[in-house]
């Protein structure tokens, strides 16, 4: 797909913000702007009317981060090597929805305002985190009370930590690329941040 031109008048609120930065960008941009002016117009402004601009705002958050995060999704599930099984799908499935309910409370967590990169990085270690975690198989050997799955650490053998390190690294790059669609969406006027109420 070619890169659109940076004259096009669909990114004329990002000059003047100055947030076009590089290819990426350039490409997204366009996307995203597209979406916007479809929201802007008069069915646009109709579905505003009836479903309300805060839902469709969530709704909009939640779309763009899974739209984004799929892209990462699909080249990483292809290296699962449980790839094409029903738990691989079923897998798939709730990161999708794990993505989607990311972008909803990204909107709402970094509301208008907030400049604080570590909260905008602590909402995606938020989801990454935990999910890597639940998704470890133990072992065959564990045993319970104290949970003693073998060496290195006893809690958690070898092929427990490299399905940890995986899942982080999958994980990571997934939310990565949702966090990059959002912010890219909230840049280009297509999603709005909530409003801090003072």
């Amino acid at each position: 797909m070619r890169l659109r031109d940076p004259r096009d008048p669909r990114l004329r609120h990002l000059r003047r913000l100055g947030s076009v930065s590089g290819p990426l960008d350039q490409w997204i941009d366009p996307v995203w702007g597209s979406f916007r002016e479809l929201l802007d117009s008069e069915p646009g402004r109709s579905l505003q009317g009836f479903v309300g601009e805060e839902r469709l705002e969530s709704v909009k958050a939640g779309a763009t981060a899974t739209a984004s995060g799929a892209v990462a999704m699909v080249p990483i599930s292809l290296l699962d090597p449980d790839r094409f099984t029903p738990r691989w799908e079923f897998q798939l499935d709730m990161l999708a929805l794990d993505i989607l309910l990311f972008g909803v409370v990204y909107r709402y967590a970094v509301r208008s305002g907030d400049d604080n990169p570590m909260l905008r990085t602590g909402v995606v270690g938020a989801f990454v985190l935990p999910r890597a975690l639940f998704l470890v198989q133990l072992p065959a050997e564990c045993q319970a009370l104290p949970l003693s799955c073998g060496d290195p650490l006893g809690y958690f053998s070898w092929s427990m930590l490299a399905q940890v390190v995986w899942q982080l690294f999958a994980g990571a790059v997934v939310f990565a690329f949702a966090f990059y669609g959002l912010e890219r969406a909230i840049a280009c006027g297509l999603v709005q941040r909530f409003q801090s109420q003072n």
